[in-house]
């Protein structure tokens, strides 16, 4: 095998930021080069508190020190074009950088739809530290009262939260319903809308954003009812889209929804990998290809795409895009596919649910939650989760689910799921909830003969 010399990352962000440190971990003497665009390595989830100065892009960003300190180049200039034959990388202020692998994470840009009047000041995406700080400006400088949320993904989940909380009256347009693209079913999604009414969000489900009203800056918008509702800013919330123009240019394989890549993340060229928002790969249960544009995707992928092109053979563990948010004081999580999803896909799902408390019943404070879990009624397998619970700590047992996904367990495995128990930290073990809702399937799924 021929010794990997000159490592080159064309974007920083979630992957891109890793693989040249874990490039670097594996090996001091590499002469790894990380161009990039962005204006900092930021951690993109705090981008919504930064819009309401509840967190600042200094403390969020990551230092460069760390990347200079083990001897890593850092190119601040977008990549324009990739020399496969060549094996180049070259930028926009002409530069031009040799590899033996390449790896790409070039990531997503948020997606703008062609509605009139969407090039109206006061209207934003949000992405990077630019558009948090553009949209905290926005809302002080011009001390906006109403925002209109279009979306109710992650961020737009978020984003109506904690504007809510400063203040602003906030309205929700949704083309289905809330929490749907974050993996919540019909059943508990109607119960966070519920919360976010109770919080004084207006949830307008099931309709679109016609057009968008203003002179120089967005004043309204008019729905696909026809209803106008007054806005002094927009958050555009209806997705992600990979950034594969540098990919496709270089002529690489591309799918229907992002770039294509193998197990180990290679793509069609063996000495350029990928990861991240760029790219498409299949999902644990359907096994049909989706974007998995998530952090902890990212985040595993720039570590086994660096290893992999050091020469290591590590199977990239495919999606279940697990998800956790808080939103004011309620935590929603999920993972794998929803009852939805499932019968979509033809799966015959078996729904159980319990709810729980997160103390020992004779301890006080203890807060409600609540654990949904969809079975494969054929292989009797867990295939999907959802949680919604009033405290932080009990979401987390989406984590739990997830890597029982991920191991094939049965709802009989799930009913000897063995948590560890405190009365101020757990349920008692005995309504542990994951455990009884397992309980329940496996009453309809192992019947006695």
């Amino acid at each position: 095998m021929t010794k990997t010399n000159k490592f080159v990352v064309v974007g920083c962000a979630g992957m891109g930021g890793l693989a040249a440190m874990m490039a670097k971990r594996m090996d001091p003497s590499l002469d790894v080069t990380l161009i990039r665009e962005e204006e900092n390595f930021l951690t993109r989830c705090a981008t919504p508190y930064i819009s309401v100065e509840r967190a600042t892009v200094e403390a969020s960003a990551k230092d460069d020190g760390m990347f200079l300190a083990v001897g890593t180049k850092l190119v601040n200039v977008k990549a324009t074009s990739i020399d496969r034959k060549g094996k180049t990388v070259t930028t926009a202020d002409g530069g031009v950088y040799p590899y033996d692998k390449l790896i790409m994470a070039t990531g997503g840009s948020a997606i703008v739809p062609s509605i009139s009047g969407v090039e109206l000041e006061g209207i934003f995406t949000l992405r990077t530290s630019r558009d948090a700080v553009n949209i905290r400006d926005w809302v002080n400088g011009k001390n906006a009262k109403t925002a209109v949320i279009y979306g109710a993904g992650a961020t737009g989940l978020e984003m109506a939260a904690v504007l809510t909380e400063k203040g602003l009256k906030v309205t929700m347009v949704v083309r289905s319903y809330i929490g749907r693209t974050v993996g919540l079913d019909m059943d508990v999604s109607s119960e966070l809308q519920k919360y976010y009414e109770e919080k004084g969000v207006v949830i307008r489900s099931g309709e679109v954003i016609e057009t968008i009203m203003g002179e120089n800056a967005v004043e309204a918008v008019v729905l696909s009812s026809g209803d106008k509702i007054d806005a002094d800013m927009i958050i555009l919330s209806v997705g992600v889209r990979p950034n594969t123009e540098l990919a496709e240019d270089a002529g690489l394989e591309i799918g229907e929804r992002g770039l294509k890549v193998n197990e180990y993340l290679q793509t069609s060229d063996p000495d350029i990998y990928a990861g991240g928002d760029l790219i498409e790969y299949e999902h644990m249960v359907t096994g049909k290809s989706m974007l998995g544009q998530i952090r902890p995707n990212a985040v595993i992928g720039g570590r086994i795409a660096a290893k992999n092109a050091l020469g290591y053979k590590i199977k990239f563990p495919q999606y279940l895009n697990s998800f956790a948010a808080k939103v004011f004081d309620k935590s929603i999580a999920s993972v794998g596919v929803t009852e939805a999803m499932a019968k979509a896909e033809g799966i015959d799902a078996l729904v159980t649910r319990k709810e729980a408390k997160s103390k020992h019943v004779m301890m006080e404070g203890g807060k409600p939650y609540s654990v949904k879990l969809i079975f494969d009624r054929d292989t009797k397998r867990v295939i999907g989760a959802q949680i919604i619970a009033d405290d932080e700590r009990s979401v987390r047992y989406i984590d739990v689910i997830t890597l029982a996904i991920r191991a094939g367990w049965t709802a009989l495995d799930l009913t000897t799921l063995r948590c560890a128990g405190q009365p101020e930290l757990s349920p008692e073990p005995s309504a542990e909830p994951i455990a009884i809702a397992a309980e329940d399937a496996f009453k309809e799924l192992y019947p006695l003969a």
